[in-house]
């Protein structure tokens, strides 16, 4: 999943709250009212697993030996795309079909390149994009291939799962890891599953660390379309604006991901999403649709929210010196500045205090607590701090975004071992 910016809640988080409540209902409902079995369209034999692949010599083994465990390794493709380690000598070593591209070419268009060179489109009838750094779980497939018996079903994808360390005294490098955990969980339960029943069908990205599409929709997708940094927003649009059939998810769908756990990795992955989901929006334009509008309304969330953020720490010094220096001519200036140019001039510091921080600290505590997480409530405290810099980076990323183009070509955060 690909979160640009701190999650706000407003009508759009609301409404696919609901939306996804009311799935969780009918979904128990026809659970409990039709319990006949019925075959798969597919089976796993009719699935190429495509893997792009840039300088992951320390994940891609584990990758490998994760897919190996439910396909055949003849059913599995890599691409080393401008790689300067050994993740190739490991593909190949690993038996798996591998391709050494150099120099590199960009993640879309390794993609497109084993497809291609191996003519998986006439040969299997699923294409599985899995990431180098995802270990696909062993049921992965189970639960995703019954969501194809449904002929409008065009992809299906799951969730990304980290593993969690034991752990009592706080660690750095999880500050990072734990926000992105929080934010996941809080897309899935405000948007994504409301979002990808199949009645309502208005997901804006089909995330690319492990997708299953249908060959026959995947080929009529441009994958690498030029000028754009990456694909996953990309070939959300296209299924959307061709009508190809329905985006799929389930959270029992598992593969288990990398998060980035430093402020780097996180700052350059963040702002590349945000400048791909803008060229996304230049490239596809505007069309009348159910998508566009619920788009809209959740972009136009975001990007307050953020502003929201970024301008915080202005209005609490609008808030907060006058009551302390109340006679200081340089703050009363400064209020009177902000007064006449500052945004939120209306919000109090009980506004901020319970919106920002406690319901903030209390739903990722309430989440840690359920996820087996209990971490969270040191690690949340924290996040305030987060939700800035996710906010700068989404706001420094409209002007590159609608103004750039980008040749695809990718740089890995890094990778370590777990």
């Amino acid at each position: 999943m690909k979160p640009i910016s701190p999650l706000p809640l407003g009508i759009s988080t609301s409404f696919w709250f609901i939306i996804g409540f009311i799935r969780a209902i009918h979904e128990q409902l026809v659970k409990l009212t039709n319990r006949k079995k019925t075959r798969n369209v597919f089976k796993k034999q009719d699935i190429a697993v495509i893997v792009p692949a840039h300088n992951e010599e320390k994940v891609i083994g584990k990758n490998l030996r994760a897919l190996s465990r439910i396909l055949d390794k003849r059913q599995i493709f890599v691409a080393s795309d401008g790689s300067t380690d050994k993740t190739y000598e490991i593909a190949k070593k690993m038996k798996v079909h591998a391709v050494n591209l150099s120099p590199g070419r960009g993640k879309a268009k390794a993609l497109t390149y084993l497809i291609s060179c191996f003519r998986l489109f006439s040969r299997y009838r699923l294409i599985f994009i899995v990431d180098a750094d995802t270990e696909i779980d062993r049921n992965y497939l189970k639960n995703a291939l019954p969501f194809f018996n449904d002929a409008k079903t065009a992809v299906v994808f799951g969730s990304a799962h980290v593993h969690w360390p034991r752990h009592i005294i706080p660690k750095d490098r999880l500050q990072f890891v734990s926000y992105r955990i929080r934010l996941n969980l809080m897309l899935v339960y405000f948007m994504i599953y409301g979002q990808t029943w199949k009645y309502s069908n208005v997901s804006y990205v089909v995330p690319g660390f492990a997708t299953l599409y249908r060959s026959d929709v995947l080929k009529q997708l441009e994958i690498d379309t030029p000028g754009l940094l990456i694909e996953d927003f990309n070939l959300a649009f296209q299924l959307h604006k061709k009508g190809l059939g329905r985006i799929a998810y389930h959270p029992s769908i598992v593969a288990w991901d990398q998060h980035p756990d430093n402020l780097t990795d996180y700052w350059n992955q963040v702002k590349r999403w945000n400048i791909g989901f803008f060229q996304t929006v230049r490239h596809h334009g505007f069309w009348p649709s159910f998508f566009y509008l619920s788009l809209i309304i959740f972009s136009l969330e975001v990007f307050l929210n953020s502003i929201l953020m970024v301008a915080l720490p202005f209005l609490l010094i609008y808030l907060i010196l006058p009551s302390i220096w109340p006679n200081d001519l340089l703050i009363m200036d400064y209020q009177s500045l902000y007064l006449a140019f500052g945004p939120f001039k209306n919000l109090t510091l009980n506004d901020i205090l319970v919106a920002l921080f406690i319901w903030d600290y209390l739903m990722t505590v309430f989440l840690g607590i359920i996820h087996r997480k209990p971490q969270f409530i040191f690690y949340g405290v924290f996040f305030v701090f987060i939700h800035f810099i996710t906010s700068v980076i989404l706001l420094i990323s409209v002007i590159p975004g609608f103004l750039s183009v980008s040749d695809g070509r990718w740089i890995s955060p890094t990778r370590r071992k777990e």
